[in-house]
């Protein structure tokens, strides 16, 4: 589990001593091994006990295994540093070369599937994919990049025999949205997990009695919250990346792993759908 990254994505909902203890860890993470809870706790005036939960708050069972594992973090960290000359991890500037881009559009691409597969729950998401597996009808919900996710996931999901629509027009998405019934699934995919459209579609959803399955970032939101279940996703954004091309590396890393666990539920019907498919 990165908790770099967690602590990273869930800023927004930190309290003012979360906020302490999360700016201390990452201005200190190379000096950790000689930090101890109370000695944090003296130096940034909050109780030790504010120490623990968080750490627990980020999944961790105390300050110990979350320190140790941010040693670990850092440590790798520098490794892969160290290995290349190229500072990949930096935004991509106007004076990069074709070379350098492509470098670093991959590590990108590759730390967002790093992290993102690192925060995986997978018996929640072996639950997800039960449930997707008895939905009589799948509605996937999506804007911009996230409305392409969504798009080719409709196209796996009919591939093996499932009724599924993803439509890109948002008033088409409310007013199927307002159709479901019970055990039906509507997949909303939202990094921000905050437009306002693909909200009140999990709203309309919920309220016909169908399972909200978000594919959302780690930050609070409208639509966390009004998911039944949730499937995190990390990526980091620059300016010079506005068509969320990371995001969408995490995103199909998720849609991806949903298809493949679905295809396994039934994997002799769903080749035979496949191969049907492919000789078309």
């Amino acid at each position: 589990m990165l908790y770099l990254t967690k602590i990273r994505n869930a800023e927004s909902e930190f309290t003012g001593n979360e906020q302490k203890i999360a700016d201390f860890l990452r201005a200190n993470v190379s000096e950790l091994k000689s930090v101890s809870s109370r000695k944090m706790a003296k130096q940034l005036g909050i109780s030790q006990s504010s120490i623990v939960k968080f750490a627990q708050k980020l999944g961790a069972q105390g300050f110990t295994e979350l320190r140790m594992a941010l040693i670990g973090e850092y440590s790798a960290s520098r490794e892969k540093t160290n290995a290349t000359a190229l500072h990949l991890h930096s935004s991509i500037t106007s004076d990069d070369s074709l070379e350098v881009i492509a470098r670093k559009l991959n590590r990108e691409k590759e730390l967002a599937l790093e992290q993102t597969c690192a925060l995986f729950d997978y018996a929640r998401l072996q639950k997800i994919i039960e449930v997707i597996s008895k939905a009589p009808f799948i509605q996937i919900t999506g804007l911009g990049g996230s409305a392409l996710v969504g798009r080719d996931l409709s196209f796996k999901l009919m591939k093996i025999g499932y009724r599924v629509t993803c439509e890109a027009d948002t008033h088409v998405q409310a007013t199927v949205s307002q159709a479901l019934k019970k055990g039906d699934v509507q997949i909303a995919i939202s990094y921000s997990g905050s437009k306002k459209e693909i909200v009140l579609c999990a709203e309309a959803a919920r309220k016909q009695g169908a399972t909200v399955i978000a594919i959302t970032s780690l930050t609070d939101s409208p639509l966390r919250r009004l998911a039944h279940y949730t499937l995190d996703t990390v990526s980091g954004e620059t300016e010079w990346r506005s068509s969320s091309m990371s995001t969408r590396t995490a995103q199909n890393s998720v849609t991806d792993l949903l298809f493949v666990g679905l295809v396994q539920l039934n994997d002799v019907e769903s080749l035979k759908m496949i191969e049907r498919s492919s000789e078309r």
